[in-house]
């Protein structure tokens, strides 16, 4: 097993250290690709204490079952998944609806029952698909619901599907209908590091960012929450603007490789935990700040929880792993480590598509969505829908809080493409009402941290009429306000005063934009 000079194994990140073991034999060698391969290959194989993953598994499987709790408790599930309302789908998942009757409350208590038996290791298997399949269903249903730690849930849901972490203290061992093992295969542990290390590193890389470094998007935030009025004297908003800016981005950056390190490791989980609490106080984000806590665990040393016992004087030395164990290889194919490896070089790239796309990521959207792009656009947005009939020509506006449950109406006016969205629901709607063929038409006034408010959408263009899902969306201005040393703060319903607006003759309808969207 490769050692450092403390005599610690080796963290994650030295794979390839590993993967060149024979070059390094004989420098002389030529490069040798296969041998180099299974050089990888073995040291994947290789097994690692399963103590780190156990604990991971009760810790996601109490989160996950309070999360579901919580939902039926406060009757969101029936807010955010009435079966009756318009819902922004996903590309390619039209097809995903909420459940019938009490079909989705029914789908939450499973879901919480099966993340109570993930917790207790019971009925494992079954229990771990259930979930994944249950809370897929609930993420897909609508876009408004996006979150990046859903994401990552969606991710960590499939990926306990196919984790050995029930061969320790679960009812499954107790019950004899799984062998238990101490051991596990390393790749598992390490797959399970590169997802939770995702949210990390990408959040930092996604605010090396013109606007996150210059502090708008927190001085926003902030100003938002009503933090800096209960800031010290000293600590003005800016200087509590730049604290954040500054200490997210670097936090984000280096708590994993921190917390790898055995001589910074308390270090970096003391400011994990830190960090965590801050924005459950400072956010409402319900439970993944406690998920990121117990799942940061997963980067101490593998056997760290047999040690805790044993140091409590609770567990006995005959419960860890012996080298030999830990030395034996588990057999990982060959095509299983190409799939391995196109797995992870997927969730490493898809990341940085906004790259390929025009513009501003916080302005278009494009690409903004699966990317870890945490806190980096404070948007507030008016907009006003208005329908014409292509016969007669006569323009109306459209109410469209008969379609939308509140929370939609605050969040979906922020994405252009939610906005094309519904504009070809209206279309529709109004055809199957009236049979007639209807244009939809938007004015979309826009502020991003803190700029003055510009079109987002170009009111001209007949939204009913474009493709959903176009690479290039020709219909969304582009950005050109700058930011401002002082942020935009006239009221909303003042904008279109302070705004020079195109002369169309459906704006002659005097009704001013009143939606507010963060």
């Amino acid at each position: 097993m490769l050692t450092v000079n403390d005599g610690q194994e080796c963290p994650s990140y030295l794979v390839f250290e590993l993967m060149s073991v024979e070059s390094r034999s004989n420098s002389t060698k030529t490069p040798d690709p296969q041998g180099r391969f299974e050089a990888l290959r073995s040291w994947l194989s290789a097994q690692t204490a399963a103590s780190s993953l156990v604990i991971f598994r009760i810790g996601f499987g109490l989160t996950m079952a309070f999360w579901a709790f919580d939902y039926l408790r406060t009757d969101r599930v029936r807010l955010l998944c009435a079966p009756d309302m318009f819902h922004f789908t996903y590309a390619g998942f039209s097809w995903v609806r909420p459940w019938p009757g009490h079909g989705m409350i029914a789908l939450f208590v499973v879901m919480m029952l099966a993340a109570i038996m993930i917790a207790a290791g019971a009925i494992y298997r079954v229990a771990t698909v259930v979930f994944a399949i249950g809370f897929t269903h609930f993420f897909l249903i609508d876009r408004t619901n996006y979150q990046n730690h859903y994401y990552l849930i969606v991710l960590l849901s499939w990926l306990m599907t196919i984790l050995p972490a029930n061969r320790m203290f679960s009812v499954d061992v107790l019950n004899g209908s799984v062998t238990g093992s101490g051991i596990i295969p390393r790749w598992c542990l390490l797959l399970l590091q590169f997802h939770i290390a995702l949210p990390y590193v990408f959040g930092g890389v996604a605010k090396i960012d013109t606007d996150w470094l210059s502090a708008e998007p927190m001085k926003n935030i902030l100003r938002i929450q009503g933090w800096v009025d209960g800031v010290p004297g000293w600590l003005n908003e800016t200087a509590a603007a730049n604290l954040f800016t500054w200490g997210g981005l670097l936090f984000d950056l280096l708590v994993v490789p921190a917390i790898l390190w055995r001589r910074t490791r308390v270090v970096g989980f003391l400011m994990a935990i830190a960090f965590h609490l801050s924005n459950s106080v400072m956010f409402n984000i319900h439970v993944f700040p406690w998920l990121m806590i117990s799942a940061t665990t997963v980067f101490f040393s593998p056997d760290w929880p047999i040690k805790f016992l044993l140091w409590l004087n609770l567990g006995a030395k005959n419960n860890e792993p012996s080298s030999s164990l830990l030395e034996s290889g588990g057999g990982i194919s060959t095509p299983a480590v190409l799939v391995l490896l196109a797995y992870c070089s997927f969730h490493i790239l898809w990341p940085l598509r906004h790259f390929i796309y025009e513009g501003n990521t916080g302005w278009t959207e494009q690409g903004h969505y699966f990317s870890w792009r945490m806190m980096l656009r404070g948007k507030t947005v008016g907009l006003r829908y208005y329908l014409t009939d292509a016969e007669t020509g006569v323009t109306q506006q459209a109410d469209i809080r008969q379609f939308l449950n509140p929370e939609q109406q605050i969040k979906f006016a922020k994405d252009p493409l939610m906005i094309l969205d519904l504009a070809h629901g209206l279309a529709t709607e109004s055809l199957r009402r009236t049979g007639k063929q209807t244009e939809v038409r938007a004015l979309v006034l826009a502020s991003l941290n803190g700029r003055k408010p510009q079109l987002l959408i170009d009111p001209t263009v007949n939204l009913a009429a474009q493709p959903k899902f176009a690479f290039h969306r020709p219909w969304i201005v582009p950005l050109h306000e700058p930011l401002r040393s002082d942020p935009w703060t006239i009221p909303l319903n003042e904008w279109e005063q302070h705004v020079d607006l195109p002369k169309l003759p459906f704006l002659n309808l005097q009704t001013r934009i009143s939606a507010n969207h963060r």
